[in-house]
């Protein structure tokens, strides 16, 4: 941490500490460590982290430090900017606290979606934003697709990906659009100055359908493949439609804006309806429990995904020309 309290309660960063002073954690009031001299970046630390009654500080490296006060230094010229401000209703510390309407996250290594949708909620009960910024190098690009695993997903706010550059501190947002199956998605990308954070607003749109190319497809089913279960969905709808990855009907190949949200292939809950209408035996109630969310923090409610899988399926259906 960078702010802590002297013995007359008074905060202090870590930059103008005076070794041999005593400063204490500002959430648990235990005493706390100034480490600086070989040290890159002068920071408190706890003696030991369950010390913090609430333990709220996570144990952070040099370079997230490096790179929250950094910013910090950035942000401050243009904003009123805190760093390390507790906020004790929600019980959560920002990074870095914009203006007090917009929390940055510095998220350099991997935690549980859960958590990050918890925090997020939090700081939303507040009526503040948070920007999660992840480690840009840990983003994987697949030509026009980016493959994302789930604790990226789960920081995406507003259909948008934020990484940092951790070396030239440069933020690029990723807008996330169509899913191509296996957790790739199509993107588009741009750079955003530190400065504009606070005012930045996704401007990018996306075509209502995307179409999968053949390799995807057979991509998909070599993975379902992979798994050799004999009661995987997608290879068991397959066989009892007498389908083939060489004969798939051409509405599979269609995926909507909204498959973004659902675990599902792109083709096993097309496949689901497709073959419980020809058998006359589609229950909605059941085609909904069959359909599986992603932990994100912007999802619609469940019913409304279902709503517009079912009217993208029924028009995609229609257009095909594999049907009569």
């Amino acid at each position: 941490m960078f702010m802590a309290n002297d013995e007359n309660g008074l905060q202090v960063m870590a930059l103008n500490a005076v070794k041999n002073e005593r400063y204490f954690c500002p959430v648990c009031d235990t005493p706390v460590i100034l480490k600086a001299g070989s040290v890159k970046v002068p920071h408190f630390s706890h003696h030991h982290i369950l010390q913090c009654s609430r333990y709220l500080y996570k144990r952070e490296s040099l370079l997230h430090l490096k790179l929250k006060h950094d910013l910090y230094l950035k942000l401050k010229k243009r904003y009123d900017t805190a760093m390390e401000y507790y906020l004790e209703s929600i019980e959560q510390i920002p990074d870095i606290l914009i203006e007090h309407s917009l929390a940055l996250e510095i998220q350099l290594s991997r935690i549980s979606p859960e958590l990050i949708l918890s925090r997020t909620s939090g700081y939303r009960k507040l009526g503040i934003r948070v920007i999660w910024l992840l480690d840009e190098k840990e983003i994987k690009q697949e030509g026009v697709l980016v493959s994302l695993s789930h604790f990226q997903l789960s920081a995406m706010s507003e259909d948008t990906i934020y990484t940092v550059d951790t070396e030239k501190l440069i933020i690029t947002a990723w807008h996330i659009g169509h899913t191509a199956g296996l957790n790739r998605f199509t993107f588009k990308k741009e750079q955003v100055v530190p400065d504009d954070l606070l005012t930045f607003q996704t401007k990018e749109s996306w075509a209502e359908t995307y179409r999968l190319s053949e390799a995807a497809v057979k991509r998909l089913i070599r993975r379902e493949k992979s798994g050799k279960s004999v009661l995987n969905p997608t290879l068991t709808y397959m066989y009892q439609l007498g389908l083939t990855a060489g004969t798939l009907p051409d509405f599979l190949y269609f995926t909507s804006f909204d498959e973004r949200y659902i675990l599902n292939s792109p083709i096993e809950w097309k496949l689901y309806i497709y073959y419980h209408l020809t058998n006359s035996t589609f229950d909605r109630e059941q085609f909904s429990n069959f359909i599986k969310l992603r932990t994100l923090s912007d999802i619609p409610d469940k019913n409304t995904i279902i709503k517009k899988l079912l009217a993208f399926y029924l028009k995609v259906f229609r257009i095909s020309k594999d049907i009569a």
